[in-house]
C-alpha cells in the first residue's frame, strides 16, 4: 500500500456508506444511480456485481446490449478510475467475489445438499431462507459482503467521496452487506408501476407471464429481506414521483443520507462517471434529463393489462399500484 493510501483520512473511511438501490429491472435504477452520482459526495458505481464480467469481457456472466466497457468509454482494466481503485484496494479486482456462489462443504446437512442442486430456484421460491446462517454460509454471503465492503472502502479513499451507490438491485447482496455493516449500509427501495416494467421487459423479448412473475418475485424478495431493517436505514421512492418531482424527491433522499441537495443531481451525471451495468441509455448523451415513461398506456390492451394484474396479484396494491 503506498503512502498516499496509508495516510488517507481515517474519518473519511469511517464515514463511508454503501447506498443500495433495490428494485426490479427496468425500474429506473440506472437513472437514479447516475443522478445521485451527480452529487459531489457520491460515487455512482452501477451494477457492481458485474465487475468480473467487465474485467474479463465475459458475456457468459453478463450479456447486455451495450459493450462491456466503463461509461467513460475505456475497458475497466484500462480505466484510470478503476486502476486507482485497484491500487487503493492493494489487491487485484479479479480477486473480489461480488456475487453469491454455492460452496459445498464436507458432511453438509440435508438442506445444504438440496441447495447444491437448486440454489437459485429455492431462494426465489422462499427468500426467507436467506435469514438462516447455514444458507448464507453455503452461498458464501460472508465472503461476498466482506469483498463488497473492501471495494466500497477503496472507492471512498480513492475518490474522497463517502457515499458509494450500488444499483445491482439484489436484495440478497444488500442483506449480506447490511448484516456485516448495519451502521454503514442503507437502501433505497425504488418501485415502478408493474405495468410499465412488464411492458419494458416484453419489448426486450420476455413473455408477459415471465415479466410479470419476475416483478412479483423481486418485490417479494425486497419485502422479505428488508424486513426488520430500521426505518432510518431504508427509504422508499416511486419512479413516477421521482421523474415528476425530481428536486423534491432527491432532496428527500439527500436528507435521508444526511447530505445537502445539489442542483447537479437534476440530470444524469456525464463527467467523470465510471458506471457498470444498467440501461444502455447511459451511453446516450441526449438522454440526460429526467422524464417519466408511460408508453405502456398506448401499447397494452385492457385484456393484456388484466392478464398482467392476475399474475402480480395483491403485490400490486401492496406496493401502491
Amino acid at each position: 500500500m503506498n503512502e498516499e493510501i496509508a495516510e488517507a483520512p481515517r474519518a473519511l473511511a469511517i464515514r463511508r456508506a454503501a447506498v443500495f438501490v433495490l428494485s426490479d429491472v427496468r425500474s429506473g435504477s440506472t437513472l437514479l444511480d447516475q443522478c445521485l452520482g451527480g452529487h459531489p459526495e457520491v460515487v455512482s458505481l452501477g451494477e457492481i456485481h458485474w465487475l468480473q464480467a467487465y474485467l474479463n469481457q465475459d458475456r457468459s456472466l453478463y450479456n447486455p446490449a451495450h459493450p462491456l466497457v466503463c461509461t467513460c468509454g475505456s475497458s475497466v482494466r484500462n480505466c484510470p478510475f478503476w486502476q486507482r481503485v485497484e491500487a487503493t484496494l492493494n489487491k487485484p479486482l479479479d480477486s473480489l467475489s461480488l456475487n453469491l456462489s454455492y460452496r459445498r462443504q464436507k458432511h453438509e446437512p440435508g438442506l445444504v445438499s438440496v441447495l447444491r442442486y437448486l440454489p437459485r430456484r429455492l431462494l426465489w421460491a422462499s427468500p426467507e431462507l436467506y435469514r438462516f446462517k447455514i444458507v448464507r454460509a453455503c452461498f458464501r454471503a460472508g465472503r461476498m459482503a466482506k469483498d463488497a465492503a473492501r471495494l466500497y472502502d477503496a472507492v471512498t479513499i480513492a475518490t474522497r467521496r463517502p457515499y458509494c451507490v450500488d444499483s445491482s438491485k439484489s436484495p440478497f447482496r444488500f442483506r449480506a452487506v447490511y448484516d456485516l455493516e448495519p451502521h454503514r449500509t442503507v437502501a433505497i427501495v425504488l418501485t415502478r408501476d408493474y405495468r410499465a416494467v412488464v411492458h419494458s421487459k416484453m419489448k426486450r423479448g420476455q413473455s408477459l407471464r415471465t415479466a410479470a412473475d419476475g416483478w412479483r418475485r423481486r418485490m417479494q424478495e425486497i419485502e422479505t429481506l428488508t424486513n426488520g431493517v430500521p426505518s432510518g436505514r431504508i427509504i422508499s421512492l416511486k419512479y413516477e414521483s421521482f421523474c415528476e418531482n425530481p428536486e423534491i424527491e432527491l432532496t428527500r433522499i439527500c436528507a435521508f443520507l444526511g447530505i445537502s441537495f445539489a442542483q447537479s443531481m437534476l440530470q444524469r451525471a456525464t463527467d467523470d462517471v465510471h458506471h457498470l451495468g444498467g440501461s444502455p441509455s447511459k451511453f446516450d448523451p441526449s438522454r440526460i434529463r429526467i422524464s417519466v415513461d408511460r408508453s405502456y398506456e398506448q401499447h397494452l390492451t385492457r385484456e393484456r393489462l388484466d392478464e398482467i394484474r392476475a399474475v402480480v396479484g395483491n403485490a400490486a396494491e401492496k406496493w401502491g399500484y
